[in-house]
């Protein structure tokens, strides 16, 4: 038996055969390593940065002038997560952008914790992949913004959440049935 086959395959998230540079807006995920809520908390329905949380919201700031043909149009940084929308007009692709971001982030935090225990053991900040979903409708693209917008009020009932209710949110669900 080859060692390869001692492990599980991956799945593929991405949508196959799809070019992720094609002019559209994307609904993006991406989650801290281990879902550890290293980006803040949650005070009162307010997300409140941590300093590392603060980190990945400058660096949001930059992807636009990094990546000329695309525009973060709304986040939010939760306690081990992120949500974004970014509306690209062609040429960037949403994979380098992400894979851009991630980098710059974990570097910077790396950085950050030179000389200090590090409070997830890992040098990663970030889990491999991320979800994406392109938005098809102006129904969906309203309902993920207000998603997004309302996400720390919600929180309690976010799966990512470990402390999560039983009656969680299903965006992907409501998304699909929106489009």
């Amino acid at each position: 038996m080859s060692q390869s086959s001692d492990y599980p395959k991956r799945k593929n998230i991405r949508l196959l055969g799809y070019d992720y540079s094609t002019p559209a807006n994307y609904f993006l995920t991406i989650v801290v390593l281990n879902r550890k809520c290293l980006l803040g908390n949650i005070s009162n329905g307010e997300m409140v940065l941590s300093e590392v949380g603060e980190m990945v919201r400058k660096t949001l700031k930059e992807v636009t002038n990094k990546f000329e043909d695309s525009e973060i149009l709304h986040y939010v940084i939760m306690p081990n997560h992120i949500h974004l929308i970014i509306q690209n007009t062609g040429g960037d692709r949403i994979n380098e952008i992400v894979r851009w971001m991630k980098s710059l982030t974990t570097n910077r935090y790396l950085r950050s914790i030179k000389g200090k225990e590090c409070s997830h053991g890992y040098n990663k900040l970030w889990q491999r992949n991320y979800y994406d979903h392109i938005i098809r409708n102006q129904h969906s693209y309203d309902y993920i913004a207000n998603y997004i917008f309302t996400n720390p009020q919600r929180w309690k009932y976010d799966k990512l959440n470990s402390d999560c209710v039983e009656d969680s949110d299903d965006v992907n669900a409501e998304i699909k049935r929106l489009e």
